[in-house]
């Protein structure tokens, strides 16, 4: 209405000044007042322009003040008609018609001049309030934005801390359900039992009808039954303490990789936390409470707990660093360092400043590092101190005097094989008396509640008679015994008693330990012995170990017949197998597993590699050198011949490279280690024409410079190469052809871009490599292009390389690989869609790729796809072209993923 009213009142006001132009125009004698009227019906016009625009702005009307102007006009319309008319007609009425039109004219004028610049200014108030409140109501509506995109912000994060929350739950639950399928598996034993029992008891009651002898054939049943409750007790026994075992082992894998250069710095590790001590315990609690005694007397600084090997030194040690009063007293300042043979004094100490969450200084010299340590140890002094040194060996009292220090509350615990010189507090741990020796096997050979097997009770004690009271030894052999029947145990009692073993001497304890062995056959023997190659104190690639194997003894490659043979070292407890990844990729990969040996065992090891006559006629030759002090046979074999398959050479960090000449011609094994920061392969290396595998690691702190790879240019035969935490500048190694090359490892290594290469095509220099795995290499950020050239690839691990960040397209030109593992790369973000082209790709793991948040829809063309590993991707989306993978058997996802799967 209101809008109408001001059209109609525009549409008057034309008319009205269209008539007064035309009288005008027509030149009357009242042009004057006429032109007057023209120019305020003008004005008059504008202004209600600018009202009319406004009240528009405004949604709204001034129905009074326009009204009026209506009046104004109609009255005026009027006046001019009759004007009009009075002009054709009668020019005497034209005077008095004029007299109006004045009058209509100023009142035109005055509205024009005062109400309607009244009316423009009110208008334009209004607007400016209207505007102002607009404006608050949007500075309201930008803060009610602000606190919905904070609760938006806060909800985000309360839903990332509950998927948190139901990943632990799931990986609770898959224990619980592993847990339940053995209490099934166990329970289905039972009704097997029981059904077994039921037909026996129908046969006795159709023989044997007296009340009597059926009485005693139920007794016989529920005896029975107590003797499968028992069996389900050691079960759970022994599931608990293997649990245990691999809590520990685990957490000390994990120390060892803190340890390295390559761990993430934002992660606080404890490579020195004190390991958990054996579930089982015996015949310690009198050593335990006179070692405390030692420890809490003010005027002992420094206890040297001493005794054979095998005699439980390390387990006391362990146990006495769990005793509650020790944590109350020292809390978090318990530090366990394994010094073993040849201990690297800068090595510790980096590792006790990464302990402690400092900063890690390269020290150039083992004063340098004695001093901050110093400062160290008296930074955290206000608080009670620890420091565990085991297994130190005879002749390393200078290493240990080095880490004293004259510091209130600031103890050290020595355990040692020999009597230490120059340390006046000891404490001898002697071997186990009968009692505790025969309670410990019992346990250890489970026949304290076991019906299974009746071993006669004699033949029990002269086993542990034999052992001396070591733990060890009653351990190893009681493992090696368990569940296995009378007969069995019978003879190996004659056998030992024949040869006259046991007696009071650590080689009488390795012989011991050697009987262990016997029932394994002589191929499995071999590669025990092989394990003496790597360095005692460390942990031991399984893939290390595989590599050796494969070229030692078998020749298929696939590596199923090596890894059968770490299974059954490990089902004879000769070596603890350490899995650092749990999802479900065995078989796949072996890089995430580990071996590890007690320290006696492996002097086993050595033992039995050295009873072959001597070293130029052994099959396996280890060799240790300390500076550039080389054995004395070596200086003198310059023109003899070794006739060694496996030859491990380890050197320390004074070595200087500086390598006497050898012949070596039969080696197929070559394991070097060393701590160094530069290294030059030995010219040696020239001459051995059989040598089929390579392994070569630094155990240093930092990465080491190699030189001198030209010398492996002209072998043929060299299939498999490992280098471990050294700096790499081209996979070819700068050799024009490593023809018959398989396998390359490069872990913990620094790969350094390198153009010097330009000149060799690295498919033309490695022109049968099968497999690369890149372990661990923090330097790699992009796949180098040129790899993907490699069309004979069959294999590619990329594992753990935490800036990779990019996949080259060119990988769909690797047209025969079957295994792309890309595990823990955080930094990935995509896959390439030339991935599509791998049309023989089997297996693909992107485990862990947390940056992957969509896989390319070409992933739908790997039509020979059978396992897929996606678990830590909770956030990746799927492809609808996963509908077209028709060979896809297995993934292996988390439970969020799952949820994804379900429409393929």
């Amino acid at each position: 209405m209101a809008f109408v009213l001001t059209a109609a009142v525009g549409t008057l006001l034309g008319e009205l000044l269209h008539e007064v132009w035309e009288l005008k125009k027509k030149g009357d004698m009242f042009e004057t007042v006429l032109e007057s009227m023209e120019i305020t019906l003008t004005s008059v016009t504008q202004a209600l322009k600018k009202i009319k625009g406004l009240n528009k702005e405004l949604d709204r009307e001034n129905d009074k003040e326009i009204w009026k102007l209506w009046k104004q006009l109609e009255k005026g319309k009027k006046l001019v008609n009759k004007y009009k008319q009075a002009k054709c007609s009668s020019c005497l009425k034209r005077p008095f018609y004029m007299k109006d039109l004045e009058k209509l004219d100023d009142s035109l004028k005055r509205f024009s001049q005062i109400v309607m610049p009244v009316l423009q200014s009110w208008i334009q108030m209004e607007t400016l309030l209207v505007l102002e409140d607009n404006r608050e109501e949007l500075i309201e509506t930008h803060e009610d934005v602000k606190d919905i995109q904070e609760e938006v912000q806060h909800i985000h994060e309360e839903v990332k801390r509950n998927h948190e929350v139901v990943r632990d739950i799931n990986e609770g639950v898959r224990d619980i359900h592993e847990d339940v399928k053995q209490v099934k598996e166990i329970d289905q034993k039972v009704k097997d039992i029981h059904t077994n029992v039921e037909g026996i008891s129908d046969r006795v009651n159709d023989i044997h009808v007296e009340v009597k002898e059926v009485k005693e054939v139920h007794e016989e049943v529920k005896g029975t039954h107590d003797g499968v409750k028992d069996i389900q007790v050691q079960v759970k026994k022994i599931h608990e303490e293997v649990i245990d075992m691999h809590k520990d082992l685990r957490s000390n894998i994990q120390a060892e990789k803190a340890a390295s250069p390559v761990s993430n710095n934002n992660v606080h590790f404890r490579p020195f936390m004190p390991p958990e001590p054996p579930r089982v315990i015996v015949g310690l609690d009198k050593p335990m409470k006179d070692l405390m005694s030692k420890l809490f007397n003010d005027g002992i600084s420094t206890v040297v707990l001493t005794g054979p090997g095998g005699s439980g030194k390390t387990t006391l040690a362990k146990k006495l660093c769990h005793d509650e009063a020790i944590k109350e007293k020292y809390k978090d300042n318990i530090f366990f360092i394994t010094v073993s043979k040849s201990p690297d004094l800068k090595i510790i100490i980096q590792q006790l400043f990464r302990h402690k969450g400092h900063s890690v200084h390269e020290f150039r010299t083992d004063e340098e590092a004695v001093h901050s340590l110093e400062q160290l140890l008296k930074q955290i002094g206000t608080k009670p101190i620890l420091l565990v040194l085991d297994d130190v060996w005879s002749g390393s009292e200078s290493l240990v005097d080095k880490f004293k220090f004259q510091i209130p509350g600031y103890k050290i615990l020595l355990t040692s094989r020999s009597s230490l010189r120059g340390f006046d507090s000891k404490y001898k741990l002697d071997t186990l008396n009968y009692e505790d020796s025969l309670s410990l096997f019992r346990q250890t050979a489970d026949l304290q509640n076991s019906t299974s097997n009746k071993v006669e009770d004699e033949v029990v004690k002269k086993i542990v008679k034999f052992c001396k009271g070591f733990p060890l030894a009653l351990t190893v052999v009681g493992r090696s015994l368990r569940q296995q029947q009378p007969a069995v145990w019978k003879t190996k009692v004659k056998q030992w008693s024949n040869a006259g073993a046991f007696i009071e001497s650590n080689n009488d304890l390795l012989a011991c330990l050697k009987t262990s062995l016997d029932a394994m056959d002589n191929k499995l023997k071999e590669c025990y012995v092989d394990l003496g190659a790597f360095p005692e104190g460390q942990l031991i690639p399984a893939s290390a170990i595989i590599d050796m194997w494969e070229e030692l003894y078998e020749k298929n490659g696939d590596g199923l017949n090596s890894i059968s043979n770490l299974h059954e070292l490990s089902s004879f407890n000769l070596i603890d197998l350490v899995e650092t990844r749990t999802d479900e990729n065995e078989g796949e990969d072996y890089s995430e597993t580990f071996v590890t040996q007690h320290g006696l065992l492996r002097d086993l090891v050595i033992h039995l590699s050295g009873l072959v006559g001597s070293e130029q006629g052994r099959k396996n030759l280890v060799v240790d050198i300390n500076g550039d002090e080389f054995p004395g046979w070596w200086k003198q074999q310059e023109h003899q011949t070794i006739m060694a398959r496996v030859l491990s050479i380890t050197t320390d960090e004074t070595f200087k490279s500086s390598w006497p000449n050898i012949q070596a011609p039969e080696v197929e094994v070559l394991v070097l280690n060393f701590r160094t920061k530069k290294y030059s392969l030995p010219k040696f290396i020239k001459s051995m024409d059989k040598l089929k595998t390579l392994i070569l690691t630094n155990y240093g702190f930092f990465s080491a410079e190699i030189s001198n790879f030209m010398v492996l240019g002209n072998l043929s035969n060299l299939k498999r190469i490992r280098l471990e935490q050294v700096s790499i500048h081209s996979l070819t190694m700068h050799c024009e052809q490593l023809e018959n090359l398989q396998k390359i490892s490069l872990i913990r290594c620094n790969i350094v871009p390198s153009g010097s290469d330009k000149s060799i095509r690295i498919s033309d220099a490695l022109p049968k490599l099968e497999e690369i795995n890149i372990g661990y290499c923090d330097s790699l950020i992009e796949l180098p292009v040129e790899l993907c050239d490699i069309v004979s690839l069959k294999k590619l691990y990329i594992t753990n390389c935490q800036c990779l960040s990019i996949l080259p397209p060119e990988i769909g030109k690797m047209v025969n690989l079957q295994v792309l593992m890309l595990s823990s790369c955080r930094n990935l973000s995509e896959l390439p869609d030339s991935i599509g082209s791998i049309h023989k790709l089997r297996i693909l793991d992107i485990s862990d790729c947390v940056s992957i948040k969509n896989l390319p829809g070409q992933t739908g063309k790997l039509q020979s796809l059978e396992k897929l590993y996606m678990t830590g991707c909770s956030n990746c989306r799927l492809p609808n072209s996963f509908t077209a993978l028709k060979s896809l058997k297995s993934v292996i996802c988390d439970e969020e993923i799952e949820k994804s799967w379900k429409p393929f």
